[in-house]
């Protein structure tokens, strides 16, 4: 019966917003629910009769459910102790002529001292680990051969870098919200009274924000995992065995007559021709297929590897097409002779862009066209720009 009378309500205000704390109980209480107690993100109130109360949070050297020494000074002013919240003690008072906790700004400000000299301690060690963060995180994307695009792609670890970026900010706001305190402290000091707002604002909406935003990155990346390891988003096979529609560029019908398949292999050797295999690897920002095929021709190598992109946000498969450059024409930049590259303009392609090695033969071809993108590393005989209406069928290709 008792849990009936309890009303919840989420919490608003930031922890330490003192007079956000304040005033929106005042509020409540003005609306007929009367605090109780607080909770992480629910504070309990008991309905009853509106009633104008004035709150006051006093900060106190210790955290936890215990009663401040003060309470029973307090009592005697006409202020009853009602709870905690962190660092900060409730009191409420129903006499309009009960007198305010301090009418002394430099006395009020040393109540700040304890609490603003252990925030700042605090802060000062996050903001330090928050730097070593974002050096390693800088150090490991100049250290990547990975394009930032690309790697997002490929390992498809967005609640990580989602995290960090949140726990970035949460860090920098809590920062802010205890500067706020020390300033008003130094305020005091100086001998000028605090001022009250005329409402309070929704300073806890930061905090609830990262929570809610990172609970539902956790159940999203949670649903990827399960579907990563019980195969539902990743396969592979030989592609004598491909027995589901695939975009795939045939290296024999590029070749023509006389070509061979050459199985991977070496004696002793049992697994899969690794030399003619396809996978699947469906992440969050992008269905990947990859088709590696080898075989001979009068005796000659001939290879074809491709990697084909359908990326869930379009506007990543420019950067995307310049990150899987820079990481295949690796050396570009130190030896340009080595590498004749031609951006071709040809219908059914957004990008088209072939790159011969003048100093071991075979050709590179980047392409892309609206959300898809395609990346052909071949070596042979054969000119891939004669063949781009089969390439242009790979970006069609819907599966």
């Amino acid at each position: 019966m008792k849990e009936q009378n309890i009303v919840r309500r989420l919490v608003p205000v930031d922890f330490l917003d003192l007079d956000g704390i304040e005033l929106w109980l005042e509020d409540m209480a003005a609306r007929g629910l009367h605090f109780q107690k607080f909770g992480t993100f629910f504070a309990q109130f008991r309905p009853g009769d509106p009633a104008r109360v004035r709150y006051h949070a006093e900060p106190t050297e210790k955290g936890g459910n215990t009663i401040p020494v003060q309470a029973a000074d307090y009592g005697d002013m006409g202020w009853s102790y009602v709870g905690k919240i962190g660092y900060l003690a409730l009191f409420r008072t129903a006499d309009p002529d009960a007198p305010e906790f301090h009418t002394d700004p430099v006395a009020q400000s040393y109540t700040l001292d304890r609490l603003t000299k252990r925030l700042t301690r605090f802060v000062w060690l996050l903001l330090a680990m928050m730097a070593a963060l974002v050096a390693f995180m800088v150090w490991a994307r100049l250290d990547s051969s990975f394009g930032l695009v690309l790697s997002l792609v490929r390992s498809g670890s967005l609640y990580t870098n989602l995290v960090i970026l949140a726990d970035v900010a949460l860090i920098l706001y809590f920062s802010w919200e205890v500067w706020g305190l020390c300033r008003l402290r130094r305020r005091l000091r100086a001998g000028i009274p605090h001022q009250r707002p005329g409402c309070w604002r929704h300073t806890g909406l930061v905090r609830q924000g990262y929570t809610l935003l990172l609970s539902i990155a956790a159940l999203i990346q949670i649903g990827f995992t399960t579907a990563y390891f019980t195969g539902a988003t990743k396969w592979d096979m030989e592609l004598s065995g491909l027995d589901r529609p695939t975009p795939v560029l045939s290296l024999a019908e590029l070749e023509g007559d006389g070509y061979t398949p050459e199985p991977f292999g070496y004696p002793g050797y049992e697994g899969p021709d690794r030399d003619n295999f396809i996978s699947y690897d469906g992440r969050p920002l992008a269905r990947i297929y990859e088709v590696t095929q080898a075989g001979t021709v009068d005796g000659e190598r001939r290879y074809l590897k491709m990697e084909w992109y359908d990326l869930t946000l379009p506007f990543l498969a420019g950067p995307l097409l310049e990150d899987l450059m820079d990481y295949e024409l690796y050396d570009l930049r130190y030896v340009p002779e080595r590498y004749a590259m031609e951006e071709l303009s040809a219908p059914g392609f957004d990008q088209l862009v072939v790159v011969e090695n003048v100093d071991y033969g075979g050709q590179q071809l980047f392409a892309r066209l609206g959300s898809r993108v395609v990346c052909l590393d071949y070596t042979g005989s054969r000119d891939l720009t004669e063949h781009l209406d089969q390439v242009a069928a790979l970006l069609r290709w819907d599966g």
